[in-house]
């Protein structure tokens, strides 16, 4: 039979290792809402910083969709000098500058309801020049690279395919979409590589939103619509969002010479 010295040990002995594993339990359980605290704070800054961007998103987006005909003083050299991707007649009368962002689905929105429609019945009987330019938002991170992607194209004659093609794959903008696409239009694929990181490709871009924000563009999709005259834009209108196809014949119609008769 055990003494009772023999069993005191035994007691203290559980007691003692009951207590370590106590202890052990402890730091984990505090270890463990330490972190927790880490991480609600990391979360409470991700919730800030996203209220904030949907805040701008939200006005960016009631402007894009507000018509808005503010009339802007006359600009020079719209296409500069032929550097620009461009549609129609060097001799139409009436011209559009698109401002616009890979990754906006009111871009996209514009393209499937309302392009079509202005090339077939303006651009296509010479009736308007149509010029674009870049102007990707700084919440959307792809639109940059889309926008790079677009312009190197250009370099080899493919502007117009590879914008349709980015902004039919809007969801899956990326190295892969661009690489595929370039594939499938036969660019040179070693120039096309090279210009994708040509610093003056993204300087050209700067400069398309610096000039974009210096008349008023705040939003996409936007667009100067004005009568063309020696290759200046004589008192542009400043459209602004992805308006019907109908707002878009009434500005430029307007804008029109009449036809002279005898």
């Amino acid at each position: 039979m055990p003494s009772i010295q023999s069993t005191v040990i035994v007691c203290l002995s559980l007691l003692f290792l009951s207590t370590g594993c106590q202890q052990k339990e402890d730091e984990k359980v505090h270890q463990e809402l330490a972190y927790l605290k880490q991480e609600v704070g990391q979360l409470k800054q991700q919730v800030a910083i996203m209220s904030s961007q949907v805040k701008e998103i939200h006005a960016i987006a009631m402007q894009s969709q507000q018509p808005q005909h503010k009339t802007l003083p006359n600009q020079n050299d719209p296409d500069e000098q032929g550097k620009l991707p461009s549609l129609g007649a060097a001799t139409a009368q009436v011209a559009i500058v698109e401002f616009s962002d890979y990754q906006c689905p009111y871009c996209k929105r514009y393209i499937d309801n309302t392009f079509a429609k202005i090339k077939a019945n303006y651009i296509d009987k010479g009736k308007l020049k149509y010029i674009t330019r870049d102007f990707p938002l700084g919440f959307h991170p792809k639109a940059k690279g889309a926008a790079i992607a677009a312009n190197c194209a250009q370099q080899q004659e493919a502007y117009w395919p590879m914008r349709e093609a980015l902004f039919q794959n809007m969801r899956q903008l990326g190295d892969k979409l661009y690489q595929d696409t370039a594939m499938q239009l036969s660019l040179d694929m070693t120039k096309f590589a090279t210009c994708l990181e040509d610093q003056t490709i993204l300087a050209k871009i700067e400069q398309d939103i610096v000039y974009g924000s210096s008349i008023g563009v705040r939003g996409t999709p936007s667009f100067l619509i004005g009568k063309l005259e020696n290759n200046r834009l004589i008192e542009p209108k400043l459209v602004v969002g992805a308006q019907s196809y109908d707002t878009f014949k009434a500005v430029i119609d307007a804008l029109e010479k009449p036809t002279q008769t005898n």
